[in-house]
Order: C-alpha cells, then sequence, then structure tokens
C-alpha cells in the first residue's frame, strides 16, 4: 500500500511537469493571432490594437508610449514589445508583438535582409570593422498631440558618436520568435530586432562605443503616447 501511495505521488509530479511545460509553451506569440494587433485606422491606434497597416499609402504606424528613464539613461533598444525578456529597456514601450510588425512592413512591399527561414548571415554585411545590417532602408517619423507636424528620428534620438540613425528591415523572423526579446527597432545592427541602425555594427553599445537615448529636449513626458511612422525610402 505504501509503495502503492508512492507511486501515485511520483505521477503525479510528473504530470504537474508535463502541464507546466505545457503552460510555458502556450506563452509563447500565436502566429495564428497576430492580426489581433492590427487597427483598423490611425484613430483607433491604443495598447490594445497598435499597429495600423495603411496600404495606400504604404506607412506603417505604432503606438507606443514614451519611456522616461532612457532619456537620461543610455540604451541600445529604441522601441520593445512591452511583454519580451527585453521590456522596458527601450526608450519607447510597444504594446505588438514584433513578428506582426515584421508581418506589417512586408505588407507595404518591404524586402528584409533575412526572410522567413533564411541563414542568418543573409543579413549582415561584413566589414573589417565588424557586421552591418542590410535590408531595404526605413524612415521613422514620430508624432504626438500638441505639435505641428512630426520629427525625424535623428530629431528625437541622441547617439554620443553624432552618426546619423539608419534604419534597414533586417527582418529577423525566426530569431525574433524564438528569443522572445520584444525588439522593435534597434541602436545598432542587430540579429534580433525587426528593424536596426545600419551606421553602427552588431555589438556597439554592448563594447562601449557609442551610447544612445531619447532627447529630453524634444520628447514628451514620461507615458506620453506617441505614433511612430515608417515609410521604405524606395517607396516615397
Amino acid at each position: 500500500m505504501f509503495l502503492k501511495k508512492n507511486y501515485l505521488v511520483m505521477l503525479l509530479f510528473v504530470l504537474i511537469g508535463v502541464l507546466g511545460g505545457c503552460s510555458n509553451n502556450s506563452s509563447a506569440v500565436d502566429e495564428g493571432e497576430l492580426e489581433s494587433n492590427y487597427a483598423s485606422s490611425e484613430e483607433t491606434l491604443d495598447k490594445e490594437q497598435s499597429i495600423y497597416i495603411n496600404t495606400e499609402d504604404k506607412k506603417v504606424k505604432v503606438y507606443a508610449t514614451v519611456n522616461g528613464k532612457y532619456l537620461r539613461n543610455p540604451t541600445r533598444h529604441g522601441l520593445n514589445w512591452v511583454e519580451g525578456s527585453n521590456g522596458h529597456k527601450s526608450v519607447f514601450d510597444g504594446y505588438a508583438s514584433p513578428l506582426a510588425f515584421y508581418n506589417a512592413l512586408a505588407k507595404i512591399g518591404g524586402n528584409p535582409a533575412l526572410e522567413k527561414g533564411g541563414d542568418e548571415e543573409a543579413a549582415f554585411e561584413v566589414k573589417e570593422d565588424g557586421k552591418y545590417i542590410k535590408g531595404d532602408e526605413i524612415t521613422v517619423t514620430i508624432s504626438w498631440n500638441g505639435i505641428d507636424k512630426p520629427y525625424d528620428i535623428n530629431e528625437v534620438m541622441v547617439d554620443s558618436t553624432g552618426k546619423k540613425i539608419a534604419y534597414h528591415f533586417g527582418g529577423n523572423y525566426e530569431a525574433a520568435k524564438e528569443k522572445m526579446t520584444g525588439c522593435f527597432m534597434c541602436f545598432d545592427s542587430c540579429p534580433v530586432g525587426i528593424v536596426s541602425n545600419a551606421t553602427h555594427p552588431v555589438g556597439t553599445f554592448k563594447d562601449g562605443v557609442a551610447e544612445f537615448r531619447g532627447n529630453p529636449e524634444i520628447l514628451p513626458d514620461d507615458g506620453t503616447p506617441v505614433v511612430l511612422t515608417y515609410q521604405f525610402v524606395d517607396s516615397k
């Protein structure tokens, strides 16, 4: 009887372990539900549906909020999904899956350096001083209530080296799905971020070569809603 009872207890723990593993897997992004991230118009953008795809003008608009911490402190993250492992480590907090962002950019005609399922090295141009992200170049502007016109991303971000940000559609869909960092937009070339900066090679921030932050002289206060607009250079 004692042995039978011990056997049942052990079986119960095994079942709990299996169910726990399933639960962890279910926390990953359901690719079948990415459409729920999309708003029907720019006016309806909010935290629940924070990406709007304007197929006519070939623009993608993303709702986010200002993270005031990174108007003072340096970071390598421009925009991250708050539910990713790097959530709340960026100048702007995003509320949609980066996989939905990738699909949105593809829907307006963007060509990523790294297609879904492709070889990671295809995303980069290798130079003597490091690896630089490739893919279609994309402009980013930002707006919020109370301003007369949108700002270019280079007006609201500070690069300690003085170099201009040049964002490219690296892609990195599979890496973004696997690692779940939540990275939409990085300040240096990145093997995970959907969009990253081709001005600096991989590891620039980590190696201490440059620091990046939001510009407190222009950006609004912590928590203020903003809309970032993405448009490929060739589509203008």
